[in-house]
């Protein structure tokens, strides 16, 4: 026995076209957004190609002012702004091509395409305009180098050495070594005269047992004249 609710080949039909009325309207509209979305894309990444290029130019003319500072032949500061320099270009031409990008989006039925070139070349825009403000640092910095850090000098019996300052802070096995070895009495702490102080012998002199690593260059666990007096 046949379904009382089957529709007859009429109805069918009815509800089909009625169906396709009713989703219309809404198909259309994903079909209309997707392009100006697209070339909503192609735009802005046309506009962020062009600020990239204009910051890649930027940076290429502090590298060449870098160079204006520089005298002599072709230094290390030159080659530097002419990488900045050529990297600029590179920004402007990616610039120019989302540009081209941007203005096919805008006329093609299908802007996809385009809009994602447009893109491509923006963060070729941005990779290029990265490149330069680097090397526009580098010139600075070869234009402008540190001045060099004070060094002290230091005599160990006959041989006069030179160290920056800041390494003379930072290695303290030196300082004391030079300055304990004429204050403190070896033979009378080696209470073993075995040619070594331990950490017991040493108890007694406060600034001994604080140094006592710094002073044991070579981690044994013992002090001898050569460490005390600075050597190895």
């Amino acid at each position: 026995m046949k379904s009382a609710h089957v529709l007859s080949p009429k109805l069918l039909a009815a509800a089909i076209v009625a169906t396709m009325a009713l989703a219309g309207p809404a198909a259309a509209e994903r079909t209309q957004a997707q392009p100006a979305k697209s070339q909503q894309q192609a735009e802005a990444a046309a506009q962020a190609a062009t600020a990239e290029a204009e910051t890649a130019r930027d940076a290429a003319q502090s590298a060449r002012d870098a160079t204006k500072m520089t005298t002599g032949g072709y230094t290390t500061t030159h080659q530097q702004a002419d990488e900045a320099q050529r990297a600029a270009n590179k920004a402007t031409n990616a610039s120019h091509t989302a540009h081209d990008a941007h203005s096919a989006a805008q006329a093609a039925a299908n802007p996809a395409i385009p809009a994602a070139e447009a893109r491509q070349a923006a963060a070729a825009a941005g990779d290029a305009s990265l490149q330069a403000q680097d090397a526009a640092d580098a010139a600075a910095q070869s234009a402008n180098p540190p001045p060099a850090r004070p060094t002290t000098s230091t005599t160990t019996g006959a041989t006069t050495t030179s160290t920056p300052t800041q390494q003379e802070v930072n290695a303290t096995s030196s300082t004391p070594s030079s300055t304990l070895a004429n204050k403190v009495n070896f033979d009378s702490l080696d209470a073993n005269h075995d040619g070594n102080l331990t950490r017991a012998e040493v108890k007694s002199e406060t600034t001994l047992t604080a140094d006592f690593n710094s002073i044991d260059a070579n981690r044994d666990g013992r002090i001898s004249k050569a460490e005390l007096a600075g050597g190895k």
